[in-house]
């Protein structure tokens, strides 16, 4: 059991949403005190000293420092909150809820990184309809069937998965606003998440507003939070 330090988590990432932002949603749901170190793209140095000096072997960012407690790797990081918010329920309250959880985890990662291919594709805009037809419309498809009839995607009870979908659907939508209006059980789960009063007051701060949606260089340019 990970104990509860006093002092504040501090989380490490670049100046824009990407893998941090369902840490950051994770961490505002459990009320959990955090302090964000925020890197500059256009200053690699300073990520490179601290780099070295996390003291860990595998340094990466995002990171989660708690204390002398150093944690890389997205979802290594979410496991270390859920374990340090005493909230273990958030993996599965069954065996098979933690089965099904995993496998919906699995499909949301591959749905991220069709999404992650996409913005970084220079000709985008010529094959967006083909990669919506190909690549995200089968994989919504099978997700919104599995939602019917669901308040969050595993049924009544929030899950660690949630967090991870919900953001992803966030990002289709800023592709196209459009992206969800033929499937309304994820549509459903998306508004669900997005009302969750912990969720809901962070998402209307500044902090979360002012942050780029992703890296800015990339061919694809999201709009503004």
């Amino acid at each position: 059991v990970y104990k509860r330090q006093e002092g504040t988590l501090i989380l490490g990432y670049w100046n824009l949403q990407g893998l941090g932002e369902p840490i950051r949603l994770l961490l505002e749901y459990l009320g959990l005190k955090y302090e964000e170190k925020v890197y500059e793209l256009s200053n690699q140095a300073e990520w490179a000293a601290d780099k070295s000096a996390l003291n860990f072997p595998f340094p990466n960012v995002p990171y989660l420092k708690d204390g002398e407690k150093v944690v890389c790797e997205s979802e290594a990081i979410a496991f270390y909150i859920v374990f340090k918010g005493n909230r273990i329920d958030l993996f599965g309250r069954t065996e098979e809820e933690r089965v099904q959880a995993t496998t919906v985890r699995g499909v949301v990662g591959d749905l991220y990184m069709d999404v992650v291919k996409f913005v970084w594709n220079p000709n985008w805009e010529a094959e967006q309809a083909k990669i919506f037809e190909e690549k995200y419309n089968p994989r919504l498809k099978n997700l919104n069937a599995y939602a019917a009839g669901k308040k969050h995607i595993l049924g009544d009870n929030l899950n660690l998965v949630d967090f991870a979908l919900f953001q992803t659907l966030y990002l289709l939508q800023k592709i196209d606003s459009k992206a969800l209006d033929a499937y309304p059980n994820l549509q459903t789960l998306y508004n669900n998440f997005s009302e969750i009063p912990q969720i809901k007051a962070y998402r209307a701060t500044d902090k979360f507003k002012n942050r780029s949606v992703y890296v800015p260089t990339a061919p694809f340019k999201f709009p503004s939070a």
